[in-house]
């Protein structure tokens, strides 16, 4: 807890930073371009996501020859700076100049998770990644009504200056950290190393990061029209549509803590998880009124808590020395670049088929990774039937 807590407050702060503003795009687009088109507010803000896919393994990998510590600091000093450049943005030019840099010099979670992986291995490790999961949760249930409470005392644009100060912050707890060595490692030392990240072969890495894309995919496209959507049902109250958003990332920071595994293995909470947010979303576009909303949004948050405790579990098998920083960063990498694509699939989806269509097509996405989950921890077991005998 020496470690985990400044760690994982830094990245509640950074993540309280990155994730609050997007919510509030429409506000602040109307404020510094007056009459600029609908459409521009998304494509500002899928930006940030898309530097930051575009980015990550690069910055992965200079972790790894660097230092992850200095990775890490090196995320927040850009946050701020891309912050700071937005709140004085005298245009909307210099505004995506700023969302630019934010994305390009982001990637707190990754730079976090491979911090994290110099401290702590194997089961340690897998419940720490649960934690910054849990923490960037945290900030997505507080940031949107802590902000929205200052978007209603009128403030826009300029709330980008306030902002910076909190991965400034973030800063100063992680200046505080041991410094990791793995930057002392000899280069061939790196590159043999660099092996031990995948769990077998490249195959089933590309069956991981398959999995991770679809689970990514499949939550995203859900989120963009979750609000109209309720309404449709009936849901009246903003603030109860809101709370119905939010359920599931409660549902996660209310079970984690009392989450307890008898086994490292990621298979079960893997494809248990997979297979509720599957059923979950289903569930969601067959709904007809509001009675059943609510725990549906439970089973989902249930599914969405077990497959990343199974995914992350995963990642710390394959996380060992000097290529952490690369897996972490190719990791965030995947999840950015299928959020991206989920959130232009469901405008196209609602757009074309209806406002229940994104959860059909997250139900579906769920089931592939479900599957694709399953033949890879099938190869596995067959990798390991067969080195046994071999042994013997």
């Amino acid at each position: 807890m020496r470690i985990l807590g400044p760690v994982l407050t830094a990245h509640y702060l950074a993540a309280f930073t990155a994730l609050g503003m997007p919510v509030f795009m429409p506000r602040v687009l109307a404020s510094l371009a007056p009459g600029a088109p609908d459409w521009l507010v998304g494509v500002l803000y899928v930006l940030p996501t898309i530097c930051t896919a575009l980015t990550a393994t690069t910055w992965g990998r200079l972790a790894d020859r660097y230092g992850r510590k200095l990775s890490l600091m090196r995320a927040q000093i850009g946050l701020a700076f891309g912050f700071v450049l937005a709140g004085f943005a005298p245009s909307l030019a210099w505004f995506v100049l700023a969302l630019i840099v934010q994305g390009s010099c982001g990637g707190s979670l990754a730079a976090a998770n491979a911090y994290l992986s110099t401290q702590s291995q194997g089961k340690s490790l897998s419940r720490a990644l649960d934690w910054t999961q849990f923490s960037a949760r945290l900030a997505m249930v507080t940031a949107p009504v802590l902000l929205g409470l200052a978007t209603g005392m009128g403030l826009t644009q300029e709330l980008y200056r306030y902002l910076a100060l909190l991965p400034v912050l973030a800063l100063a707890l992680t200046w505080t950290l041991p410094v990791d060595t793995v930057s002392s490692q000899p280069a061939k030392t790196q590159k043999a190393s660099a092996g031990a990240m995948v769990p077998g072969d490249r195959r089933e890495l590309k069956g991981l990061l398959a999995v991770q894309f679809l689970f990514y995919f499949a939550m995203v496209v859900t989120f963009p029209y979750f609000i109209p959507y309720s309404e449709q049902l009936g849901v009246a109250s903003d603030s109860t549509a809101g709370l119905l958003y939010s359920l599931p990332h409660l549902v996660y920071l209310l079970v984690l803590p009392w989450l307890r595994s008898l086994s490292p293995a990621p298979q079960r909470p893997l494809l248990a998880g997979l297979g509720l947010l599957a059923a979950a979303c289903l569930a969601h576009g067959l709904l007809s009124q509001a009675l059943w909303l609510a725990p549906a949004r439970v089973l989902y948050g249930i599914g969405m808590l077990l497959a990343f405790s199974g995914i992350n579990r995963s990642l710390s098998a394959c996380a060992a020395g000097a290529s952490a920083g690369r897996l972490f960063g190719l990791f965030d990498a995947c999840g950015k670049w299928a959020g991206a694509l989920g959130g232009i699939a469901a405008g196209a989806l609602v757009h074309r088929y209806g406002l229940a269509m994104p959860f059909f097509i997250a139900a579906i996405a769920s089931a592939a990774a479900l599957g694709t989950a399953s033949l890879l921890f099938l190869s596995l077991k067959q990798r390991q039937t067969y080195v046994s005998a071999s042994d013997a």
